[in-house]
Parts: structure tokens; C-alpha cells; sequence
């Protein structure tokens, strides 16, 4: 008697073996649902996603009023925020646009950051305070306003401190093969330049960033 013949042959429900698989792309298809469905109903957006208030999509930066001792240095800050606005999708920057950017710059501090055993300064901090308004160009009416907004930018003052594989430096104008031919006085001017140039661009940034939010 073949023994084989007579057992019945074992069925496996394809719905077991899929079912835990599908049990996982079920939940996760349940929770991208209510993402989505929260996403909408609570106006929730990624950060610098939004649109300006009122619907603003034609920005002016007016001439930029600085209050302290860095003269020429809001003309900078001024292209850096023409160029973040200009960046955004939606955005156009013109000087007849319905919505007028208001910045006076309050404080532009430089300050020591570390010392060596010898009281020399290795790293500088460079500090921007600003006063943000937006205002709507035929009727005078404050749409939104920022007080006090401070961005920080730091640098190295010596070749001997800098990170050459660090991001800041990377994308400044220095080679670390150049950093040799360079006296402590250049390199730190050099620096000091990419900082600030990386603080407008942070201001910049963070003033698109809070007035897309409306916070």
C-alpha cells in the first residue's frame, strides 16, 4: 500500500502567509490616511511651505534701514533676501509687489568665541539683530511683524583651529592647500567674510521661514 497516496496533501492558505505583510501595508496605508486627512484639516504645512499672508506672492524688499556701525552691509543683506525670496516657488520680487518688507538692522555684534593658553582669540561669533515688517503697499496695513530676530554665524581666526572638512568651510572660498600661504590676518578677514555672508543668508532664510508660517 502506498502510504503516500493515501495522506492527504497539506494546503496552505496563501491568505495566512500574505497576512501578516498585508496586516503591515494595511496600518501603514491606514496611517498615511490620517496624515493626510489631519495634513488638511488642521492647515498643517512643512516649514517655509506655506504662502505669505494674505496670499502675498509679490514681494518688494524696501531700502533697508541699518542702525549700526557696519556701513554697506544691508545692501548684502538686502540681495541675500532677494535672492531667498526669489528661490521660492510662488514668490516673485519686484518693486511694485503688494506686499513691502520692512528690515532695519538693530545690532551687528563680532565677538571672541575661544581662547588659546595664551589669551589669543581662535574663534569669532558674529551676531545679527533684526526688526522685520510686512506691509501692504496700497493700504499701509501691517500683515506681520517680527521683533528682535537674531541669527549667529561663528568662524575660526587661526589656520591651526579650522575644520577643512567641515561644511562651513567647504563652501567658502579657501583650498586647504591655500590656508599655508595665508598670515593669521588674512585668513581671519577671509573667514570672517564667509561668515557673514553665511549669517545674511540665515537671516535671509529665517525671515522667509517665520513669515511663510505667520509666526
Amino acid at each position: 500500500m502506498d502510504m503516500n497516496a493515501s495522506r492527504p496533501t497539506p494546503h496552505v492558505s496563501s491568505s495566512k502567509v500574505q497576512g501578516p505583510r498585508s496586516k503591515v501595508l494595511s496600518t501603514f496605508a491606514f496611517c498615511l490616511l490620517i496624515f493626510a486627512l489631519l495634513s488638511s484639516g488642521c492647515g498643517y504645512h512643512f516649514a517655509g511651505s506655506g504662502t505669505l499672508p494674505q496670499g502675498i506672492q509679490r514681494v518688494s524688499v524696501a531700502e533697508i534701514d541699518n542702525q549700526t556701525l557696519e556701513t554697506g552691509s544691508e545692501k548684502e543683506l538686502q540681495w541675500a533676501l532677494e535672492r531667498e525670496f526669489r528661490s521660492r516657488a510662488g514668490m516673485t520680487v519686484t518693486d511694485e509687489g503688494e506686499g513691502v518688507l520692512n528690515v532695519t538692522m538693530r545690532q551687528f555684534d563680532l565677538r571672541p568665541l575661544s581662547f588659546d593658553s595664551r589669551d589669543q582669540v581662535l574663534e569669532y561669533e558674529v551676531t545679527l539683530l533684526l526688526d522685520v515688517i510686512l506691509t501692504h503697499r496700497e493700504t499701509g496695513q501691517t500683515l506681520w511683524q517680527a521683533n528682535n530676530l537674531h541669527v549667529a554665524s561663528d568662524y575660526s581666526a587661526v589656520p591651526q583651529v579650522v575644520v577643512t572638512t567641515s561644511p562651513e568651510f567647504q563652501q567658502g572660498t579657501l583650498n586647504p592647500e591655500d590656508l599655508d600661504g595665508l598670515t593669521d590676518i588674512q585668513f581671519s578677514e577671509t573667514q570672517k567674510h564667509a561668515a557673514i555672508e553665511r549669517l545674511f543668508a540665515t537671516a535671509a532664510r529665517e525671515v522667509y521661514f517665520r513669515l511663510s508660517e505667520n509666526f
